[in-house]
């Protein structure tokens, strides 16, 4: 069998601990390196399991597990420790796996002073367990009703709608015009303009590139709005929304550039994880634009700027200040700072 496809640790160790630190780290967590140990799942049944892990100065520290078979393709949602910097077990419960498979599994800490990777754990599923035969009902005196079938997901038409799903953990939309949001149970058909909140879990979002084709991407962690032209051959723009910016220090004019007194606001930080396979998805941050095919790519916007990193594939960020593109490649980070 194949080996464990390692697409996030090196890179990610490698880009996120400098880039991260020292960029915009705020100075309550600038020595908040998290250290992140997994170990054995427990529970293990024939489609589901418990995973388990350990973080050590945890302060302000996002965390997941990775799994899979022949690579680590599968995530859990993106919880939160904290201001905690003890060592602190965490879990999460995982469904839908095959029997009688060798998954593997690892705990990634994501804090402001760091990335933290644990090392890889497996774990074999039990086999299929056999479904009780289930008696044939007596035939009724009268013939029940015949429910009517689900109606289909409607198809994304571009430049008007997309369709999304939730994947994992609680999403919710927003449809242009309403003032509160609604959680999104099932997949269903949103207008361009509609704000997708994925704090708290994981959803798929499929766009049309106006040739009868669509398109997926995965994205979790962040409010983002979504939009379309409709002569854009399906690029799908998500748009970072949300936070107090003005809580970001000012600069003064004439002192070369040094910050003003910090504010007494906490400075905001938004954070939002993709995925896709090939498709045409851009992400705006409040000073960059990150346009991707095929890749896992993070966009982060903090007060010092909008920082891209790359965990697999390519990415073109056009820096809006400083009008150029860079391409930044797996493994490495771009930070285009504010003004």
């Amino acid at each position: 069998m194949n080996q464990i496809v390692p697409t996030f640790a090196r890179m990610l160790t490698a880009a996120l601990v400098a880039a991260i630190a020292g960029a915009f780290a705020p100075a309550a967590y600038a020595d908040s390196t998290p250290y992140a140990r997994t170990t054995p799942a427990a529970g293990v049944s024939d489609t589901g399991a418990t995973l388990n892990g350990v973080i050590t100065r945890g302060a302000g520290t996002l965390y997941q597990f990775e799994y899979g078979i022949e690579r680590y393709d599968q995530y859990t949602p993106i919880r939160s420790l904290g201001s905690s910097v003890a060592e602190r077990p965490v879990s999460a419960v995982v469904t839908g796996l095959k029997p009688g498979v060798v998954y593997h599994s690892r705990l990634v800490a994501l804090g402001w002073g760091g990335a933290g990777i644990g090392a890889d754990q497996s774990f074999t599923t039990g086999p299929a367990v056999p479904a009780a035969p289930v008696p044939a009902p007596a035939a009724p005196a009268i013939s029940a009703p015949v429910e009517p079938a689900p109606l289909p997901v409607p198809e994304p038409v571009i430049g008007r709608t997309m369709v999304v799903a939730p994947v994992a953990g609680s999403v919710s939309v927003r449809m242009p015009g309403q003032t509160g949001y609604s959680p999104l149970t099932a997949g269903g058909s949103v207008p361009v303009g509609a704000m997708v909140d994925t704090r708290g879990g994981t959803v798929q979002l499929t766009s049309a590139l106006g040739n009868g084709a669509t398109q997926a991407g995965t994205f979790h962690g962040a409010v983002f709005e979504v939009r379309q032209s409709a002569k854009g051959k399906g690029m799908t723009d998500l748009v970072l929304r949300g936070g107090d910016y003005s809580a970001c220090p000012k600069r003064r004019a004439g002192a070369g550039g040094r910050a003003a007194a910090v504010t007494r606001k906490k400075p905001p930080a938004r954070k939002l994880w993709g995925q896709d396979s090939g498709g045409r998805f851009r992400t705006h941050g409040r000073n960059s634009v990150a346009t991707v095919r095929g890749t896992r790519w993070v966009t982060t916007d903090t007060c010092a700027g909008t920082r891209i990193t790359v965990t697999e594939g390519a990415v073109a960020v056009r820096d809006l200040r400083r009008k150029k593109t860079v391409v930044v490649r797996a493994g490495h980070s771009y930070l285009a700072r504010g003004r």
